[in-house]
């Protein structure tokens, strides 16, 4: 490659450098991040905090006086009798709901197991959790269900496929007047349906009430093998109702107040999401949080306060429905949950239109042939190289036409030493007359830099390489580590803890590519070492990424080459260089666009060629 072409490259360099810098975390992000990663004391005691808070307000509860002197007090209903846990599941999910604030406590994906692949995945398992609503009373005293003992209509409910049952479970203050909560289950699918009802309850909670407070939190367990990978995709998305969805980014804690209403909140992990969403949206001024723990058996804890509407009528009903499953696009996108599949961090822009539009429809379309995800990684890195090809045939012509006029354009340059200017015309007039544009090496490759930043983001987060083998890779959705070496000063920060075979076989397969091209083009001085330098930095980056993204890279790299080199036993360089010679005898010929901007320039009485006055 000439000058030119390394000014392409270094742009294309600056383009992938630049997107990594956009998405990187600030300096000051990451000082709360360290700060966050210790206080791990911080975290746990505003936990504890938040649950002592929970008793002590059910501890302060009181009836009005309207109440008391009824038999059947509200007192004796909601704070006695008996905490247990009713079973409700399908073919997916086995549900554990508590009676002790009629809350799910435990989801069990029966399905999906856990990187030791002997348990399997659970959800809102841990006893920190929270999911209680509270409202104040008619004497101003704090009433919350986490703190009510809720009776079940039935003690299990096991759905078969094809059908729908559900489950109630009531806190009585009497017949007429109980806090219900509803679980709705259908015999297949990730989805619980919930309802909470209030009725005749109108008479208890305060009058100048107009909202019930819901508090979520959940402890998000580990479910992957590697937990710095884990953590930074864990996060709370929120989608405002009628508007976008937005998120907290995943490297940081952070507490936000959203002012629109919300449509649905989901706590979502690497590979697994919980979303809670509403019928009807939520009110303003909900609150989320994300605290993340320096303890690498837990992930990070989330948490949402979110407002219910409360009109104060004898019998009132809040309908919402949770989702209990799988990052996977095509579950998310049938969901019913508006813009749910978006969680999935598939890139921005033009980047996302790729995956959504060309590589998720191909790559679904593959994996109905029931192979290895790795074999299927081949098929999808070939077709796409089929698609490239004529842009790679294209950049391969333009770079051949190139090294064959480097002699004359050399001489050009000798000819004008001391004049840049001069010589940069000469060079340009020079390459009008061959029919040959600077250009055409680099815009093929930047043409195929939006797969190849969409490959970058789709990897890592396809749900369908979780746990699944390929050669020496236990699992393609993480790096494949042949030797880990522990802690090494500087080494670890660099390159890592551990040596991924499939990032040193895509390095070692871009360094032959940079070779090649050297070969190529005639490379020579600093520029023929320049190429070699990114592939050595983004070994250390990659070493870390999931190993079905450096597969990935290696087969491009390798494909590439064997395209390259096909084309180039095709391709009849001597004829070549006599066409070229050729097309320098012909007139050249002037664009609409130079026309255009030689006639103004007459106009302006200045010379075109020159830009000066006549």
């Amino acid at each position: 490659m000439d000058r030119n072409s390394y000014i392409g490259l270094l742009l294309i360099v600056a383009l992938v450098i630049g997107y990594i810098y956009m998405n990187a975390p600030s300096e000051e992000q990451l000082k709360k991040e360290q700060m966050a990663k210790d206080s791990t004391a911080h975290v746990q005691d505003s936990v504890r905090k938040f649950a002592d808070k929970l008793q002590n307000d059910a501890a302060k509860t009181q009836l009005p006086d309207s109440i008391k002197a009824k038999k059947d007090t509200v007192a004796k209903v909601f704070k006695t009798g008996d905490s247990q846990l009713v079973v409700i599941e399908n073919e997916e999910l086995k549900v554990w709901v508590n009676t002790l604030g009629g809350k799910v406590a435990k989801v069990e994906l029966k399905k999906y197991t856990k990187a030791n692949r002997k348990e399997p995945v659970t959800l809102m398992a841990s006893k920190e959790n929270v999911f209680g609503y509270v409202f104040t009373s008619r004497d101003n005293s704090l009433i919350n269900t986490e703190a009510l003992y809720f009776e079940p209509a039935k003690t299990s409910m096991n759905v078969k496929s094809g059908q729908t049952d559900s489950i109630t479970f009531r806190a009585k203050v009497n017949d007429n007047s109980y806090i219900e909560q509803k679980y709705v289950l259908s015999g297949s699918g990730f989805k619980l349906g919930y309802s909470l009802r209030m009725k005749g309850m109108d008479t208890i909670i305060a009058q100048n009430s107009n909202y019930l407070s819901l508090n979520m939190q959940t402890e998000m367990e580990r479910q992957e093998a590697h937990s710095e990978a884990e953590r930074n995709t864990t996060t709370v998305y929120y989608h405002y109702d009628g508007e976008e969805l937005d998120f907290i980014n995943e490297r940081k804690d952070e507490k936000k107040t959203l002012t629109p209403r919300l449509k649905w909140v989901s706590f979502k992990q690497q590979f697994f999401n919980i979303t809670l969403d509403a019928k009807k949206s939520f009110l303003e001024n909900a609150t989320v949080d994300v605290a993340t723990f320096k303890d690498t058996s837990r992930v990070k804890v989330l948490s949402a306060n979110l407002m219910l509407p409360y009109n104060h009528s004898a019998d009132e009903t809040f309908d919402m429905e949770f989702y209990f499953g799988p990052n996977h696009y095509n579950t998310l996108e049938k969901s019913g949950i508006v813009d749910h599949q978006r969680i999935i961090p598939l890139g921005w822009g033009i980047f996302g239109w790729v995956n959504r539009g060309a590589v998720i429809p191909v790559f679904d379309f593959l994996s109905g042939f029931n192979l290895n995800y790795g074999l299927i990684i081949l098929l999808l890195t070939l077709l796409i190289k089929m698609i490239l090809f004529p842009l790679v045939y294209k950049s391969y012509m333009s770079t051949a036409k190139m090294r064959i006029l480097k002699p004359e354009i050399d001489a050009i340059k000798q000819k004008y030493p001391n004049d840049f200017q001069k010589s940069q015309q000469e060079t340009m007039g020079f390459y009008r007359k061959a029919g040959v544009s600077p250009l055409g090496g680099c815009l093929p490759i930047l043409l195929q830099m939006p797969i190849l930043i969409a490959m970058f983001q789709f990897f890592p987060s396809a749900f369908e390489l979780r746990q699944q083998s390929f050669l020496w890779s236990g699992d393609l959705s993480a790096y494949d580590s042949i030797w880990d070496f522990g802690y090494v000063p500087v080494v670890s920060y660099l390159y890592g803890d551990h040596v991924s075979l499939f990032t040193i076989l895509m390095t070692i397969s871009s360094l032959l590519f940079t070779m090649m091209n050297n070969q190529l083009t005639a490379a020579s001085g600093q520029m023929k070492y320049m190429g070699y330098i990114m592939p050595i930095i983004f070994l250390g980056f990659f070493n870390k990424y999931a190993s079905g993204l450096t597969w990935y890279y290696f087969l491009s790299n390798c494909v590439t080459m064997l395209q390259q080199i096909s084309i180039r036993k095709l391709v009849n360089e001597d004829a070549l260089h006599a066409q070229i010679q050729a097309n320098k005898k012909k007139p050249v010929s002037k664009s609409k666009f130079a026309a255009r901007i030689e006639e103004m320039a007459k106009k302006r009485g200045l010379d075109p060629n020159t830009g000066k006055r006549k």
